[in-house]
C-alpha cells in the first residue's frame, strides 16, 4: 500500500485492501493499492501541534497527548492548526462528538486555548464553514481514514448525509447503575 505520493506505507491484510476499496478510501494502479487521502499528513499535523502547545490539555489544563478536533470530524472539521489541540484522553474520549459550547456545558471547563476561544467566538460560522471546505476539498486533502470516510458518506450519491447529534451526556466508562464511590466504601 502506498499513499498519494507513491510512498510506501505499512503492509495490510488483503480483506483491508478490498475494504478500503469499496469504501471509496483507496485505488488500485498498476497492482499497486494508493489510498485517496494523506495519512502521513496527520503525523505531521500532530507533530505541529504538540510543538505549538506543548504536553498541556487545551481542555482541563492536565497532561495532554491526543490530537483533538474542536470542531469534530463528523460535523466537517479539518485536521488543521486551525481546528486542532492537545487533549487529555479522558477529555478527548468524553467529548465524543459533541461541540464545544456543549462540552464546556457538562464540564464547567474555561478554555483558555486562543483556538477553542476563536471558534466559541463564531461557532455557528465555524460549523458552516467546516460544512463548506467538506463540500469543495478533495478527497486527496483528507489527512487521516476518519476524515476520508466522512468525505465519502458526504459525496455519495447514495446516501443522504445527516448531522450528527451531539451525545445528551458524555460518555463515561462507568455503568449506569454503578453506586457513587462514597456508597461502597462508607458504611
Amino acid at each position: 500500500m502506498v499513499d498519494l505520493h507513491g510512498y510506501p506505507l505499512s503492509p495490510c491484510t488483503m480483506e483491508k485492501v478490498e475494504q478500503n476499496l469499496r469504501d471509496g478510501l483507496a485505488r488500485f494502479e498498476s497492482g499497486i493499492l494508493h489510498l485517496n487521502y494523506r495519512p502521513l499528513a496527520y503525523r505531521r499535523i500532530y507533530r505541529q501541534v504538540r510543538q505549538r502547545d506543548g504536553l498541556r490539555c487545551a481542555w482541563c489544563h492536565g497532561v495532554g497527548s491526543t490530537l483533538e478536533h474542536v470542531i469534530p470530524i463528523c460535523w466537517g472539521g479539518q485536521t488543521s492548526l486551525d481546528n486542532c489541540v492537545i487533549a487529555c484522553r479522558a477529555c478527548n474520549h468524553s467529548r465524543n462528538n459533541a461541540l464545544p459550547d456543549q462540552f464546556i456545558a457538562w464540564t464547567g471547563f474555561r478554555p483558555t486555548h486562543p483556538v477553542i476561544v476563536k471558534i466559541l467566538k463564531d461557532q455557528v460560522g465555524a460549523l458552516q464553514r467546516a460544512q463548506e471546505k467538506l463540500q469543495t476539498k478533495p478527497i486527496s486533502a483528507c489527512t487521516s481514514k476518519e476524515e476520508a470516510q466522512i468525505w465519502v458518506s458526504y459525496h455519495s450519491q447514495d446516501s443522504n448525509w445527516v448531522k450528527p447529534l451531539p451525545p445528551n451526556l458524555p460518555q463515561s466508562r462507568f455503568k449506569s447503575d454503578t453506586k457513587p464511590f462514597l456508597e461502597i466504601f462508607l458504611p
